[in-house]
Formats: C-alpha cells, sequence, structure tokens
C-alpha cells in the first residue's frame, strides 16, 4: 500500500512540475530572455543532480526544484518586473535551498525519504511525457502572437531613426519597451549584428504647453491653461562604420521571428533633443 501511494505522489509530482515547466517555458519564449531564464531553470537541477547520488532522492528533488522555479518563473513574467543578476541568484537559490531544506527537515525528524528506481523511473517518465507535448502545443499557440507583437515593435521603433556619425539612433521610444528591446531586438548593418542589449538607453523630457489667447478691451492677453511633460527615451547603437541600410530583427534564441527594413534619414534641421541626465 505505501508502495502504491508512493508511486502515486511521485508520479503526480512529475506531471504537476511538467504543467508549471510548460506553462513557464510558453512565458520565457512570449518574453523573449530565453539565456537568462533558462539559467535560473537549469542551473538549480544540474546542482541537485550532483548533490545527491541516490536516485530516488534525486529525481523527488529535481522535479520539487522544476515546480518551485517554474511557478515563480511564471509569477515574476505576469508582474512584468525586470530580470536582473539579483533576480536570477534568487531564482537558483530558491530551487536548490527548498528541495535540500525539505530533505533535511524530514531527516531531523526521524524520516527519510525513500524512493526506488522504479518509483522514480515513473515519474520521470510522467514528467516527460506531459511536458512535451504541453510545452510545443502552447509554444505553437502562442506563435502567431509573439510574430504579431514584436512586428508591431520593429514597426513602432523604426519610426524614427537618424544616422549620426557612427551610430544609429531611435529616437521617440516609449520608455516601457526597454526591457522588449534588450531581450529580442537586434540591429543588422553593413554585414554585422548589433543586439540593442549593448545600446545606450537615454531618457529624454519633452514638455508641452497649451496656451489660451483672450482679447480684453482691445488687449490680447495669453494664459497658460496647462503644461505636460512627456518622458521618452531614445536608443543610441553604435556601429563600426556609418550605415548605409538598416535591418531590425527579433529573434528568441537563435530563430528569428521576424524583420524588417528601415529607412535612413540624416540629421538635418532637426536638432535631436538633449537627454536628460
Amino acid at each position: 500500500m505505501k508502495t502504491q501511494t508512493r508511486m502515486s505522489a511521485v508520479v503526480g509530482l512529475g506531471l504537476v512540475s511538467a504543467v508549471a515547466g510548460a506553462y513557464s517555458v510558453t512565458a520565457i519564449y512570449r518574453e523573449g530572455n530565453l539565456l537568462a531564464w533558462g539559467l535560473a531553470l537549469f542551473l538549480p537541477l544540474a546542482a541537485l543532480t550532483l548533490i545527491y547520488r541516490d536516485f530516488g532522492k534525486r529525481v523527488c528533488a529535481v522535479l520539487t526544484a522544476t515546480l518551485l522555479v517554474s511557478a515563480v518563473t511564471w509569477l515574476w513574467l505576469t508582474l512584468g518586473d525586470d530580470f536582473g543578476p539579483s533576480a536570477l541568484l534568487s531564482l537558483v537559490l530558491l530551487g536548490l535551498l527548498v528541495p535540500v531544506g525539505i530533505d533535511l527537515m524530514l531527516l531531523d525528524n526521524g524520516q527519510r525519504i525513500a524512493v526506488g528506481r522504479t518509483t522514480a523511473y515513473a515519474g520521470v517518465a510522467a514528467f516527460a511525457v506531459a511536458f512535451v507535448p504541453l510545452a510545443a502545443l502552447w509554444i505553437s499557440q502562442e506563435h502567431s502572437s509573439v510574430v504579431r507583437n514584436d512586428h508591431a515593435l520593429i514597426r513602432e521603433v523604426a519610426q524614427h531613426v537618424q544616422v549620426k556619425d557612427n551610430a544609429i539612433v531611435f529616437d521617440h521610444v516609449d520608455p516601457r519597451r526597454k526591457m522588449e528591446l534588450k531581450n529580442r531586438v537586434v540591429v543588422r548593418t553593413e554585414g554585422k549584428n548589433y543586439p540593442l542589449a549593448n545600446a545606450h538607453f537615454e531618457s529624454v523630457s519633452r514638455e508641452s504647453t497649451v496656451q489660451k489667447k483672450t482679447e480684453k478691451r482691445g488687449t490680447s492677453e495669453t494664459t497658460v491653461v496647462s503644461r505636460e511633460r512627456d518622458e521618452e527615451m531614445r536608443v543610441v547603437v553604435d556601429v563600426d562604420r556609418k550605415p548605409t541600410n538598416i535591418v531590425l530583427y527579433s529573434t528568441r534564441g537563435p530563430v528569428t521571428i521576424c524583420e524588417e527594413e528601415v529607412e535612413i534619414s540624416l540629421p538635418g534641421d532637426d536638432d535631436l533633443e538633449v537627454p536628460v541626465s
């Protein structure tokens, strides 16, 4: 009876971890930063595989870490927070320390996770059987939306492009697009690729004033009705030589999602706005 209960628990853990993993992988594909999120998922699993020599414990620890890291990854992407080195470290520690902590707590209470090889293999098989088709299905369903969103992102950024010396300048960019641009978009010019992850992002402030003119007893008066201050962003890409053609394209890892050739305008009478320091 205990063996059947343990088998059901491990298989259930494998299935739940597979669903969470497939959902988080789909969210990572949508977001675009495959390398950082992939490391956050892979590093704790690799560490647990090295820590545990017992195959049953290793499988339980890896499945638990997959469930935890996948759930937190999905939550992080849903909230839309930036993913920096501190976030990567937090996810790795979460996936590594929680399974080890659970194991140590059980040992302190005089209990031990005893999972046979057959039960462990059943958990691995349940995970693989559920994860592969679910991830493939959800990513294929998400792909058309990814293509549409990336096309819209590239068209938005390509509206105001200038070439100044050995730099490509994208003006009037929405600051909320910063992480999307850094994670997804690459500039190709003169046979070289320049990821926007390495570009300079500058804040630009634009102030607009609404005035009202009134005439009273033959004299006109101007009254300021309102002032609005808009925050924009400028993206500056340093290139090796002055470009004659520019192509913007988006990627997911090594895969190109979409691309568009950009018309080049040289700076003329309109000077570039001075970035806010």
